[in-house]
């Protein structure tokens, strides 16, 4: 400001001398008139500029206090750790994205063709020759998947599967997409998050046949009707907590019938918790640990019934050759712990040779290695061994080598050799198996 005033000043005095030479031609008659004239102009003229550069400095004096006023008094700033900053930044975006996710869902569907679900078919036939059983052509499914966007903050998903004992809903469930503090809830029919191979449909399996272990412990698959809860721990290390209430866990359970109702103690409980280590960035491993709890079972003298398992898996996929090289140890140890009749559940219920109940702790586990020899050839090996849940029988072990040949993402051919130790017979068995997908097929994050 005080800049701009003088150079107003000098400006003015500047052209002041052209004005007086314009203004006073030498006239010999009235020179000094003109002489006094002049000094009454320069006097009026220091005035008048005295009085602009007085105004200026009371002017800059008011503009500096209401500048100050105006002004904030300086605060420290916080000091912040770059996992603070990396915090809010991820709080920041996890916000927003929850805050547009719903209007995205719905901006997606514009054409009226994204209102009809995804539908897809899975084939799974298997040719098997065992020596006490002869040779036989096995349909073992068609599976009929359908999913689709319910709204912005649900999904919606069945599997309908046909075999040769008729037609099932093997799954059919309704899951958030849009909760808070990063949950998840599925309700209907679905499988449980148990272990890592039960929640496996037979055609997505590494190889031919369920493991022995998860046949004897889990039932079959863990397929279940009831509702799970799902949170992702707001952590750097990824870690997943799974809690579920279920009719009963196991897709071939005949501890209790869906169709019974029942008290809340004869529900079965479930608790899991999941997580991932990165190692380098071709080798990483998956943790799992799971506990299902069912405070009575109704068959079994009103007893509890404990099952438990730790899951690992290991994977090594060298990033320049991921599609054609690769490597996967999966294992997995179970146990349970029940009451359970002496020889097992006869075929025929005697009344008046009442069955003998013994408390029974069974373990079992099943372990696999798999190698990826080129895009389309994987070799593995399986090793299955599992103890009786039943006190009195002997336990089971099985070795399998295989070969997985894919013609296709679509198409893939299965040889399968496997030396069987059972409790009653010991067998040489042959599988040869030829599954097929058409159309949209996902069972989710699975190969993982």
């Amino acid at each position: 400001m005080q800049s701009t005033a003088l150079a107003l000043i000098v400006a003015i005095i500047f052209s002041f001398p052209v004005r007086v030479s314009a203004q006073t031609v030498p006239r010999p008659s009235r020179a000094p008139d003109a002489a006094q004239q002049l000094r009454r102009e320069l006097d009026t003229m220091k005035q008048q500029l005295q009085q602009m550069q007085n105004k200026i400095l009371k002017q800059e004096e008011v503009i500096q206090k209401l500048s100050t006023q105006a002004t904030p008094p300086p605060v420290a700033a916080p000091a912040t750790t770059a996992a603070g900053e990396d915090q809010f930044k991820r709080e920041v975006k996890e916000e927003i994205m929850r805050d547009i996710r719903p209007s995205l869902a719905a901006a997606n569907k514009t054409f009226p063709s994204q209102f009809n679900p995804a539908i897809g078919l899975v084939m799974d036939n298997v040719f098997s020759s065992k020596e006490k059983e002869r040779a036989n052509f096995e349909f073992r499914s068609a599976e009929l998947g359908i999913s689709a966007n319910i709204d912005p903050f649900t999904r919606g998903y069945a599997i309908i599967n046909g075999t040769p004992d008729g037609f099932a809903v093997e799954e059919a469930a309704i899951v958030t997409t849009a909760l808070p503090y990063n949950l998840t809830v599925k309700g209907g029919r679905f499988f449980a998050d148990f272990g890592r191979l039960s929640k496996f449909h037979d055609h997505n399996l590494p190889f031919v046949n369920r493991p022995v272990v998860l046949d004897t412990f889990v039932n079959g698959e863990s397929k279940s009707d009831g509702v799970e809860v799902s949170y992702l721990a707001p952590l750097r290390q990824y870690v997943t907590l799974t809690a579920g209430m279920y009719n009963k866990l196991g897709a071939e359970n005949e501890r209790v019938s869906d169709l019974v109702p029942r008290n809340f103690s004869q529900f079965t409980y479930l608790g899991r918790a999941a997580t991932f280590f990165n190692f380098t960035d071709a080798s990483s491993v998956d943790l799992g640990l799971s506990y299902a709890y069912t405070p009575k079972v109704q068959i079994e003298e009103r007893a509890n019934r404990q099952l438990a398992g730790v899951d690992l898996t290991f994977r090594y996929l060298p990033l320049s050759q991921a599609a054609y090289r690769g490597f996967t140890w999966g294992t997995e140890l179970l146990y349970n712990h029940e009451n359970r009749p002496i020889g097992g559940f006869p075929e025929e219920v005697n009344t008046e040779d009442p069955l003998q109940f013994k408390r029974r702790n069974a373990f079992g586990l099943y372990s696999y290695v798999e190698a990826r020899l080129t895009r389309r050839f994987y070799v593995g090996f399986l090793v299955d061994w599992a103890q009786s849940i039943d006190p009195g029988i002997k336990s089971t072990i099985d070795y399998s080598p295989y070969l997985t040949i894919w013609a296709s993402e679509f198409q893939r051919i299965r040889l399968q050799y496997t030396r069987f130790e059972g409790p009653s017979n010991h067998e040489n068995q042959f599988f040869a198996q030829w599954s097929i997908a058409l159309g949209s097929h996902v069972h989710g994050f699975i190969d993982r």
